[in-house]
């Protein structure tokens, strides 16, 4: 049944090929008949999650339905299948970026990283993501309505995001590199290092500059301890 479901899959990027159309042509419908074609145990609510995604444009259609691809010949179980599209499911649903949990999945799965360990770690990161945001909001750094203008520490959603994600890869980075997550002044150096290196040339330096005013190594410990010790519904 599962090396039929993954069969259908490929089929479905294959139909794509044949009929001419680049992978820059895949459209949500195109993404959703291949989770389908899984028969996940909550396929549905990702499908429903993925649609918001892609009108928000924090999913690309192309980029989803190539994951979607490889989990399907990777020769996993449908539980772990389902648990990795689920992590970046909800995090579609608390209103956080995923473009980090996408590139996360794809980059594990193309190193062969088991589907387990992959679901593992990209639910670490959907936490950490929702403890940065909140630690952003609580120094007063907000994402920016739509529509509204942004104005002093409220930055347009594109931006925020940004912040966002790069500040929770770097703490995702440094635990999993087996650094010690009691440790903020090396919390608070990597996500340093990480903002300055990218400060103008991807990160606007003044967004870069109130963070890094604002954020304390005790702030950065407290966010690793929350995603660490509870996971997040």
């Amino acid at each position: 049944m599962r090396t039929l479901a993954a069969c259908a899959v490929v089929l479905v990027v294959s139909a794509l090929l044949v009929a001419g159309s680049p992978a820059s042509a895949a459209s949500p419908a195109d993404v959703t008949r291949a989770i389908e074609a899984l028969s996940l145990p909550h396929g549905t609510e990702i499908i429903g999650a993925f649609q918001v995604g892609f009108s928000q444009g924090r999913l690309l259609p192309e980029e989803t339905l190539r994951l979607v691809e490889r989990l399907a010949t990777a020769g996993g179980s449908p539980t772990n299948e389902d648990a990795i599209l689920l992590v970046i499911a909800h995090a579609l649903q608390e209103d956080l970026p995923v473009a980090m949990l996408s590139s996360k999945a794809a980059e594990g799965l193309a190193r062969g990283v088991p589907l387990a360990v992959i679901a593992q770690g990209l639910a670490l990161r959907e936490r950490l993501l929702a403890e940065v945001r909140d630690l952003l909001y609580s120094k007063r750094i907000f994402r920016a309505q739509e529509g509204v203008p942004a104005v002093s520490a409220s930055l347009p959603a594109a931006r925020f995001d940004l912040l966002l994600t790069h500040i929770a890869d770097s703490l995702g980075d440094y635990v999993e590199g087996g650094g010690s997550p009691l440790d903020g002044y090396a919390l608070l150096a990597g996500v340093t290092s990480r903002l300055t290196l990218l400060k103008r040339s991807v990160i606007p330096a003044e967004d870069v500059d109130l963070v890094l005013a604002r954020i304390e190594a005790g702030d950065l410990t407290r966010a690793m301890l929350e995603a660490l010790d509870q996971p997040r519904k």
